[in-house]
């Protein structure tokens, strides 16, 4: 399972917990992720839904942006991270974890740090 919801994570900027506390499937996750200083992202708070499928964590969780961002890794049309573009979905392994992906997907922003972004304030 996952590190326990109140767990300190060793990235302050992003955060994941449960949609549901009741969720006793441990399927539903809500992610968000500080958008990183000295990038076109600074300032902007994102937040992603994240689904664990029954076989998590040997396959991938799908994980879809609910703010418009634009990586390349995300399809502009709906949020999802895409499998294909990915690199840790790409060459997935059990051992990742939500906070290594919400920590992959920041490593993206700052490696497209002036990407041009959508307007604050849009979702999908």
């Amino acid at each position: 399972l996952e590190k326990a919801e109140h767990a300190q994570l060793s990235d302050q900027s992003v955060s994941y917990g449960l949609d549901k506390g009741d969720d006793q499937s441990f399927t539903q996750w809500n992610g968000t992720i500080v958008g990183p200083p000295s990038t076109v992202f600074d300032n902007r708070i994102y937040f992603l839904l994240i689904e664990c499928g029954p076989n998590y964590p040997m396959i991938a969780p799908i994980v879809r942006f609910t703010s418009k961002v634009n990586l390349p890794s995300v399809n502009q049309s709906n949020g999802l991270v895409e499998p294909n573009k990915f690199p840790l979905f790409r060459n997935w392994q059990k051992e990742t974890n939500m906070e290594k992906i919400l920590i992959g997907l920041k490593q993206e922003m700052i490696a497209n740090k002036s990407a041009k972004q959508p307007a604050d304030g849009d979702f999908f």
